[in-house]
């Protein structure tokens, strides 16, 4: 919405003006403002910031010897800037408050800070550059090393600070996401505590990678027991490959009769 119209020197803002212009104030002078304007607008209160998805967190690996793509939302036309190791990006939100950039190549090390700035500030530490592997699977790569049989001399000699697991909540969704849903996941330093309920099989393929190219190693598992190979592939590929299609158009009636089917 525009202004409205302007009467004896006021003007008659929509509420998402009104929030934007609270939130280009650099200080407000009384606090006890601030909080009655937070109660006011609580739907827009987050409106100003920079926000990321999950997978962006303190400990985490960004891959080496390419660039880095980093993303998250904002208010639209919002500039966002990143940077990191003395490497800077910067971006301008589009209409639908999405942002995208991509970092330099950078060479394995760390740890460093990545600062990104919009209306607000965040700060990921501790982040290390270097492999990034994703994990994925049924059962053999769903099984966790505390389930591994004489496993213990592996387990008590685990300690691999530049080793980050990130384990992937098992939420099922017919769309693919933006963000994790269930238990939002974190990276942890892998150490004989932490690799217990990680995958064995992408616990031991990290570990020789770290000790071969000795580099900082990213794993993230995303496995599930059981699986099908249908339910890892989008609809996409599906309804564009004439082998795939009818599994697709199945899939369809299933879900179709599936109100019905219920009663």
């Amino acid at each position: 919405m525009k202004k409205m119209k302007r009467q004896h020197n006021f003007e008659i803002y929509s509420l998402y003006q009104l929030w934007r212009k609270i939130c280009m104030l650099k200080v407000v002078a009384q606090p006890g403002l601030l909080i009655l304007l937070l109660v006011l607008f609580p739907a827009y209160s987050a409106l100003c910031d920079v926000t990321m998805p999950g997978i962006f967190r303190d400990n985490m690996v960004l891959q080496r010897g390419m660039e880095v793509p980093v993303w998250g939302k904002a208010d639209p036309g919002e500039t966002v800037t990143i940077s990191i190791n003395g490497i800077k990006a910067e971006t301008t939100t589009g209409n639908d408050g999405k942002w995208m950039v991509k970092l330099a190549e950078m060479e394995a090390g760390g740890p460093y800070e990545i600062k990104i700035v919009g209306n607000n500030a965040i700060t990921f530490t501790n982040v290390m550059i270097g492999e990034v592997w994703v994990c994925s699977g049924q059962s053999n790569m769903q099984m966790t090393v505390k389930q591994i049989k004489n496993i213990e001399k592996h387990v008590t000699t685990a300690n691999y600070p530049n080793i980050r697991l990130f384990t992937v909540d098992r939420v099922t969704k017919q769309t693919p996401q933006e963000d994790f849903l269930g238990t939002m996941p974190s990276w942890v330093l892998c150490n004989p505590e932490t690799v217990l309920s990680f995958s064995a099989v992408a616990f031991f393929f990290g570990r020789d990678i770290h000790r071969v190219l000795d580099v900082p190693v990213g794993l993230i598992c995303s496995s599930w027991g059981g699986s099908v190979a249908e339910a890892w592939t989008s609809r996409e590929v599906f309804a564009a490959d004439p082998v795939l299609k009818p599994i697709l158009e199945t899939w369809n009636t299933h879900i179709r009769a599936y109100p019905e089917a219920k009663k």
